[in-house]
C-alpha cells in the first residue's frame, strides 16, 4: 500500500511538473464557463469531452513522455509488481477526472438541474476509467509520437465524435446499436439518462452500456496491459540506465 500510495503522489507532481494539470484545469474551466454560460449549448456536450477524450490524450501524453525520460517510476528498484503500478497508474488519472466533474457539478447545480449526483459521479468515474484504460492501451501499443498521434486521431474521430453527434440528433436513432462499439456511447447514454433523471435510452440499452463499459475495460485490461505493461515498464526503466 505504501508504495502504490507513493506512486500516486509521483505522478500527481509529474503532473504538475508536465503541466497537465495545468492545462487540465484550465480545459475544466473554461468547459464549466461554457456550460454556465451558453444555453444553447447542452451541458451534456463538455461533460462528454471531458470524459471521451481528455483522459485519453493527457492521460497517455503523461505515460509517453515518462517513458522517454525514464521517468516512469521514481526509483528504479521500486519492489512493485507492475500490475501494482497500472492500477496506481490508473487511480491518479482518474483522482485528476474529479476536477471537472466538481466543477460541472456546481454549474449544473447553480442551474437548477435535479437528479441523482451519485449516480453521476458513478457514470462519470465509469467514463473515465474506460477511457484512461483506453489511453494506457494506446500508449503501450504505441511505438513513437507518429502512431501514438494516428491511434489519437482514429481513436476520437471514430469512437467520441461519432457518439457526441448521435447525442445531438445528427446521427439517426436506428443507428444507436451499432455505436455500441464504441465506449464513448455507452457512458453518453449513462450521462444522458442520469441527467433526464429518468430512463431516455431503452432500459436494454442502458444495461448494455454498464456491462459493455466494463467487459471493454476488462478485455484491455487483460489482454493489452496485463500481458504488455511489463515489456513497457522495462523499456521505460531501460531508458532511465
Amino acid at each position: 500500500m505504501k508504495h502504490f500510495q507513493m506512486i500516486i503522489i509521483n505522478d500527481l507532481k509529474r503532473y504538475f511538473e508536465y503541466r497537465i494539470f495545468h492545462v487540465h484545469i484550465a480545459i475544466s474551466i473554461l468547459f464549466a464557463a461554457s456550460m454556465a454560460f451558453f444555453g444553447s449549448i447542452h451541458p451534456s456536450n463538455f461533460i462528454f469531452v471531458a470524459i471521451f477524450i481528455l483522459p485519453v490524450v493527457l492521460f497517455s501524453i503523461s505515460l509517453f513522455i515518462e517513458r522517454e525520460e525514464g521517468s516512469i517510476l521514481p526509483w528504479v528498484s521500486a519492489p512493485c509488481s507492475p500490475t501494482l503500478i497500472a492500477v496506481a497508474k490508473m487511480t491518479s488519472a482518474l483522482l485528476m477526472q474529479l476536477i471537472p466533474f466538481v466543477l460541472f457539478s456546481i454549474v449544473l447545480v447553480l442551474k437548477g438541474y435535479e437528479f441523482s449526483y451519485l449516480l453521476f459521479l458513478l457514470a462519470f468515474l465509469l467514463g473515465s476509467l474506460v477511457h484512461i484504460v483506453i489511453g494506457l492501451s494506446l500508449s503501450i501499443l504505441s511505438k513513437s509520437n507518429q502512431i501514438l498521434s494516428i491511434s489519437y486521431l482514429i481513436y476520437i474521430v471514430l469512437f467520441s465524435v461519432l457518439p457526441i453527434f448521435h447525442a445531438n440528433g445528427l446521427i439517426p436513432d436506428r443507428f444507436s446499436y451499432a455505436l455500441i462499439i464504441s465506449p464513448a456511447y455507452l457512458s453518453g447514454i449513462l450521462i444522458d439518462s442520469i441527467m433526464a433523471g429518468s430512463l431516455e435510452s431503452p432500459v436494454l440499452l442502458v444495461i448494455l452500456s454498464v456491462v459493455l463499459q466494463l467487459a471493454y475495460a476488462a478485455i484491455l485490461l487483460r489482454y493489452v496491459i496485463a500481458p504488455f505493461f511489463k515489456p513497457y515498464l522495462l523499456d521505460s526503466l531501460g531508458k532511465k540506465e
